[in-house]
């Protein structure tokens, strides 16, 4: 374990004497590729100060040149005296380099993207806070050996090393953590975070790039240098665990990275400044991969199972029947052939609908070919495809698509009230044609990608959150079944035409008993709003305002006392109504009390009687 031993006391005067005896101080901000007289006593001042420049201490360069090594013994500088390590000479460092006062914590924001603050429940870093002052101490540093081997994919967060940081007899103040890597580190991972064994962050660095890293090493060796604001108390031990968030989007193919060495710069209660590490390499592997494949998702906005208003008197254009998302990931590609398949409920696709589309940004397209197969007697499917597409597909990047219809003009007022329709996309290599640049077939990530029922409507009338309830009252003394209750409600919602219902609920709705079973006599005697009268209302109907939706009651009896020994029900099985008061049952929700597509809501009468 390398330690370097050096006074911050010491490093000052040092410091002091050196642009002392030139009789010179900083003036002027100093960069990365400044150069001249001021670079040069820059560079004297950091090496007499114990912050090497490697080049120009082993010879190979000359001063006068301000460049990532350089940059590098700045940041270092910065770090040890309570300066933003940004690696930029500015106003705050001038200001130490000249003998003016050292700031004392968190006295600017950190640059973007960096962590440099003091986590709660630790000493921030600046003179004379250390709880032990004026005892010397030391700072021991060693990897453990979990976590070891992580495996990372594009997107991923990892813990890929943990080390052991204890302390000896005075508190050690870290102020900064620097991190050596075998590759660029940067073209795979966004970001690196080091956190203590309370989750608390202990340093930081987002959005990383070739700037933030040091090149020790052309090709081999890359040293990130992090801020820290952080205390391990004396003869404590701490754990820091450092985790790596890979890119979402990357080209680079899968690799194995190494973390070469940890460098640990700390104060103690003497001002002495000590960097500790642990050469010990930690390997992790990127599994990424820049092979092509296409993977889907239903996309959020695709619209929930509804009614649709539509026109009695024209075609109803751009409906929506469901938005789903294509991502080729890894490479960019070209989807060229696309197949839809569209069902309905209640008539053929053909009848329904006069168009089948597909839009993708601003540009529409039509199916060039419809194909239809009729699968039951009132549900039919088509396959419509597109064909010769040539739809961009950049690299990682979803691509919504929505499918659309052009509903029919109804043959006859009416016609397509209450017909249901979906669609799906059946993603695989038969269905979903892709092409890379290079026209290779790219691999299709098996999915079915459902849209919701969709159900189309002239008067966008609807009947929801349905109840039929009836009790069982036994046998009488007779053994046979008597009269009973039973009662229901349901919501009637319109859509942009205001709607009415008829008050006679003979003439509001249809009712059923069982298919083989005969009710001696039944009475629907109760129909009412639940929420009174409202502005509208007539003496003969109800009335729902356009966009609204109202709730109703009903009631009524069953009479079996004359009929055979046997299980009795009764069902309400459509709901009538109009938006034209001239014609009672100008429209009918077939499914009326029953729910879509379920089996008729019933009320049963359960029990044995004696003819």
């Amino acid at each position: 374990m390398k330690k370097v031993l050096f006074s911050t006391g010491v490093a000052f005067l040092a410091l002091a004497a050196v642009v002392g005896a030139q009789g010179y101080s900083f003036n002027s901000n100093l960069t990365v590729g400044s150069t001249g007289a001021d670079v040069v006593t820059l560079q004297t001042a950091l090496m007499s100060a114990g912050f090497n420049i490697p080049s120009i201490a082993s010879g190979a360069a000359a001063k006068g040149y301000f460049g990532s090594q350089t940059q590098a013994a700045v940041k270092l500088y910065q770090a040890s005296h309570g300066v933003p390590n940004t690696g930029f000479v500015g106003p705050l460092t001038r200001a130490a380099l000249n003998g003016g006062a050292v700031a004392t914590g968190p006295v600017m924001s950190c640059p973007a993207g960096y962590v440099c603050t003091p986590v709660a429940g630790t000493v921030p870093v600046s003179v004379g806070t250390i709880g032990t002052p004026g005892i010397a101490g030391s700072l021991a540093v060693t990897l453990q050996g979990s976590p070891s081997g992580a495996s990372l994919d594009k997107g991923e967060v990892e813990d890929i090393a943990r080390y052991k940081l204890q302390a000896s007899a005075s508190d050690q103040q870290l102020t900064s953590i620097s991190l050596d890597f075998d590759n660029r580190l940067w073209l795979y991972a966004g970001s690196i975070t080091i956190r203590d064994d309370s989750g608390a962050v202990v340093a930081s660095k987002n959005g990383l790039n070739s700037s933030d890293f040091t090149e020790l090493t052309v090709g081999s060796s890359y040293r990130l240098q992090l801020p820290a604001g952080y205390v391990v108390a004396r003869t404590q031990t701490r754990f820091l665990t450092v985790s790596v968030s890979m890119l979402p989007v990357t080209d680079r193919t899968s690799a194995t990275l190494t973390l070469t060495n940890a460098q640990f710069r700390s104060v103690d209660g003497t001002g002495v400044t000590s960097t500790d590490s642990d050469s010990s390499d930690r390997t992790f592997s990127y599994t990424g991969t820049n092979t092509g494949d296409v993977v889907s998702t239903v996309n959020s906005s695709s619209p929930l199972q509804k009614l649709v208003q539509i026109s009695n008197s024209s075609e109803t254009n751009d409906v929506v029947l469901n938005v789903f998302d294509l991502k080729s990931q890894n490479r960019d590609a070209l989807l060229r052939t696309l197949s839809v398949y569209v069902n309905t409920e209640g008539t053929s696709v053909n009848t329904l609908f006069s168009r089948i589309k597909l839009r993708v940004g601003g540009t529409t397209y039509v199916a060039n070919t419809v194909n239809v197969s009729t699968l039951g007697n009132t549900t039919a499917s088509s396959t419509a495809t597109f064909t010769d597409l040539n739809i961009s597909l950049p690299k990682d990047q979803y691509v919504s698509f929505t499918v659309l219809v052009d509903v029919a003009k109804p043959a006859t007022t009416g016609a397509l009230d209450g017909k249901i329709a979906s669609s799906s996309v059946k993603a695989n290599a038969a269905n979903v044609v892709i092409e890379d640049s290079t026209y290779n077939s790219v691999v299709v990530t098996a999915a079915t990608l459902t849209g919701n029922d969709q159900t189309f409507s002239a008067s966008a009338g609807n009947v929801s959150n349905t109840a039929f309830a009836i009790s069982d009252p036994g046998s009488n003394s007779t053994g046979r079944l008597p009269t009973t209750l039973y009662t229901g409600s349901f919501s009637l919602s319109a859509g942009n035409t205001g709607l009415y219902i008829s008050k006679t609920p003979s003439t509001a709705f249809a009712t059923s008993s069982g298919s083989s079973v005969a009710v001696a006599s039944s009475t629907m005697s109760t129909f009412a709003a639940n929420n009174g009268a409202q502005s509208g209302d007539t003496s003969t109907f109800f009335y729902v305002a356009p966009g609204s939706a109202r709730s109703f009651s009903i009631g009524g009896s069953i009479n079996n006392t004359n009929g055979t020994a046997t299980t009795k029900s009764l069902g309400v099985t459509a709901v009538y109504f109009t938006d034209d008061v001239a014609s009672a049952q100008k429209y009918t929700i077939n499914y009326g009390l029953e729910g879509l597509n379920s089996n008729l809501a019933k009320g049963v009468l359960l029990g044995t009687q004696t003819p």
